[in-house]
């Protein structure tokens, strides 16, 4: 026998060691059902809409319920969050009923693009409502901003239910222990931004970019820590409430 009879005889040989299922793959009508939810990065819509330099739209999903979202942003302390904040220079809650409140703040914001880097300072007046999760935040002072101002707002989000298709191949038992795991917030967020002097083009370009990153870097902040403390909760058991202050503050880009 030649060379290529021995080919031929050695492929039709056939060894399947420890190998389950004669070896080929057997596709089921069962769709695969992911064991945890991927939250994907916050996406902005960067709009220049008739009467604003700039306005920015984002949603996104992170694994932490409302209550403990809102409890971050409206923390006095949450710089140690938002990386872009430098420094908190002047807070007075104006009024407090224990649901509303109403919060003046400034601070003072990094910034940074390519090369170049520098501060701002901004004040601005925060309506906030416990019970709704949501809150609105609008310029006191002129400075070397003319239009500041934007909204929060939390909602309860469940992956189980933005997958139905999914949902439909699991078990009653299985959507107990998702739903269970996999409550978590849908954070919407709004910001129109207009400077006290409008560069011309294309220096209004730059600056509507440095706007849209250091917005990007807050909400990628949140998101990262509300990760974080999922994953500790997981862990070690620890709640997210006893991790932030209650008392109302606001993280304003």
């Amino acid at each position: 026998m030649g060379s290529e009879g021995k080919i031929l005889e050695m492929s039709s040989e056939k060894a399947l060691d420890g190998v389950e299922g004669d070896g080929k793959t057997h596709i089921e009508d069962n769709a695969w059902v992911p064991t945890e939810f991927v939250h994907e990065p916050p996406i902005l819509t960067v709009t220049q809409r008739k009467g604003s330099f700039c306005q920015i739209d984002a949603g996104f999903s992170v694994p932490l319920p409302p209550d403990d979202v809102y409890n971050i942003i409206t923390d006095p302390n949450n710089r140690r969050v938002f990386k872009n904040i430098k420094e908190v220079a002047y807070r007075k809650v104006l009024q407090d009923d224990g649901n509303k409140q109403l919060v003046e703040v400034e601070q003072i914001g990094r910034w940074q693009f390519l090369f170049l880097s520098g501060t701002f300072s901004c004040r601005v007046l925060v309506e906030q409502d416990r019970r709704a999760h949501s809150m609105v935040f609008d310029l006191v002072r002129q400075g070397m901003m003319k239009k500041f101002s934007g909204s929060w707002k939390i909602d309860e989000f469940s992956p189980s239910k933005a997958s139905n298709d999914c949902e439909s191949q699991v078990t009653s038992e299985s959507k107990g222990s998702e739903k269970q795991a996999s409550v978590g917030s849908w954070i919407t967020f709004n910001q129109v931004v207009e400077p006290a002097i409008i560069p011309p083009w294309p220096l209004n370009g730059y600056v509507r970019g440095v706007t849209a990153k250091i917005v990007r870097e807050i909400l990628g902040d949140l998101q990262r820590e509300c990760i974080r403390l999922a994953d500790s909760i997981k862990s070690d058991g620890v709640t997210a409430s006893t991790s932030y202050d209650v008392n109302p503050s606001c993280p304003c880009s």
